[in-house]
């Protein structure tokens, strides 16, 4: 194990050879948390989150997905899934929640069909709220989502090749069916997010059979400055 800042990291061994790198903030004997990063991160705001984790005595693992092996981006999203249910098992995770950021959406929405009722909730702050190409590419995106939906090795954003391979994961189709997802879904709504408008959340909500839109005022990175606001939801 190491520790960065309040951040510890672990490396989990998974079926057939494979591994993953877990940052984990908060008491070992917490409520497990699942969260998903964004692509622009790693999970490195985990820190942030590490005071409110602790007194509200909740486990928060964030599986760090550029330590994930997988060579196609179409087979990501479903690759994370499987090994995070691996690791959920590895630990002896019971009924966790799980916790998404932005681009972690698909992520944490693959997880969810995969693992059923084996999740206790689900909250999404500013998702990325559906395919960004294919057939069932979301309609009337931002701009900035029509920038992730054509990312190249050279866009800027881009800074190594697991860089590239989440934000084109994240654009791809989504292969899993979003209706299966039963359990209540708590959708935080920053109301001057100009990369997921309330409209794209609303478009998310309707696909799911159990969601709640929450209204908060902000931006898209209103999660880090309001991790206690999230994870008072989540203790509950």
């Amino acid at each position: 194990m190491q520790q960065n800042g309040n951040v510890k990291v672990l490396e989990i061994s998974l079926p057939h050879g494979r591994s993953a790198e877990i940052g984990v903030v908060g008491p070992d004997d917490g409520k497990a948390v699942l969260y998903f990063h964004s692509p622009s991160t790693s999970g490195e705001e985990l820190e942030g989150a590490a005071s409110a984790a602790e007194q509200l005595q909740l486990r928060l693992l964030s599986v760090r997905r550029p330590s994930i092996a997988c060579d196609e981006p179409a087979q990501f999203v479903e690759t994370v899934a499987s090994d995070i249910a691996s690791v959920a098992k590895a630990l002896a995770l019971k009924r966790p929640a799980l916790l998404g950021w932005s681009g972690g959406a698909p992520y944490l929405l693959a997880t969810s069909a995969r693992l059923g009722p084996d999740v206790a909730s689900i909250h999404l702050v500013s998702p990325v709220p559906g395919p960004l190409t294919g057939a069932d590419a979301v309609p009337d995106q931002s701009p900035r989502l029509r920038q992730v939906a054509n990312t190249t090795a050279t866009s800027p954003w881009v800074s190594s090749p697991a860089v590239l391979r989440d934000y084109q994961a994240v654009a791809a189709p989504w292969t899993f069916d979003v209706e299966s997802i039963t359990q209540p879904v708590t959708v935080w709504a920053p109301t001057e997010d100009q990369i997921v408008p309330p409209h794209l959340i609303e478009h998310l909500a309707r696909s799911l059979p159990n969601a709640t839109i929450v209204p908060v005022p902000g931006e898209h990175d209103w999660l880090i400055e309001n991790w206690r606001t999230v994870l008072g939801r989540l203790q509950g």
